[in-house]
């Protein structure tokens, strides 16, 4: 089941979908203690992340958030993924102690170690299920999302995570959940904000493109998906 939120005003649209974001989470940690949400870099949530943190009725502490892509960076590097959600969303939250330094779990990039450091965040994910609850995603204008750009090999992977010294876009060096890891989310929130995102909405939308051509579209796969817009 696909659902759009919809707004020209991009504040007024990420409120809205911190609301629908906001009940998912309730319904998810009713059930089984906590959710699993993974969130992924760049300009598209921004918004997003700023609505929700100053959202009153969440149960911080219910969340373990997971990121969905990193680059391979230390974590105080400025590329860092982990690093842009912390500034953004998860610092105003831990200082006030809304939320706890164990429900974040930011990816370890080990670069004296053969596979990166994904093996040692497989076995953190496992920790909470092996799996996503919620996967929040912004699409990139060429259709990406995470670090799964268009028809590239670390779209084949059967792992739960890939790491890649090729990136098409700055930096070179990317860890990604695989799609096999994103499909098995209950629910995916995927953002297509401004102008530039057009070509690759209407991509997502387009049943004659290929998903690997607009790897976004592998969110299709999943029961739940919202997508926001003000497109």
């Amino acid at each position: 089941m696909t659902q759009t939120i919809f707004n020209k005003n991009t504040g007024e649209l990420a409120k809205a979908a911190v609301e629908v974001f906001a009940a998912a989470v309730a319904r998810i940690s009713d059930k089984k203690d906590y959710a699993v949400v993974a969130v992924s870099g760049g300009q598209s949530v921004v918004d997003f992340f700023n609505a929700l943190k100053n959202k009153k009725d969440i149960d911080w502490n219910k969340i373990h958030f997971f990121m969905l892509d990193e680059r391979l960076v230390d974590l105080e590097n400025e590329d860092s993924n982990f690093r842009q959600a912390y500034e953004r969303l998860f610092i105003d939250l831990v200082d006030s102690k809304k939320l706890s330094w164990r429900n974040l779990h930011p990816f370890a990039y080990q670069p004296h170690v053969a596979d990166k450091g994904i093996g040692s965040y497989e076995k953190e994910l496992k920790q909470f299920g092996g799996k996503y609850d919620i996967v929040v995603a912004g699409a990139g204008e060429d259709g990406h999302i995470a670090a799964l750009f268009p028809n590239h090999t670390a779209l084949q992977s059967g792992d739960k995570f890939v790491t890649f010294d090729n990136s098409p876009k700055p930096p070179a060096g990317r860890m990604t959940s695989s799609v096999t890891l994103i499909q098995t989310a209950a629910i995916a929130f995927v953002f297509f904000i401004s102008a530039h995102k057009q070509q690759a909405y209407t991509n997502f939308l387009d049943e004659v493109v290929k998903w690997q051509e607009c790897p976004a579209k592998i969110l299709q796969k999943i029961k739940t998906v919202y997508v926001v817009t003000n497109l």
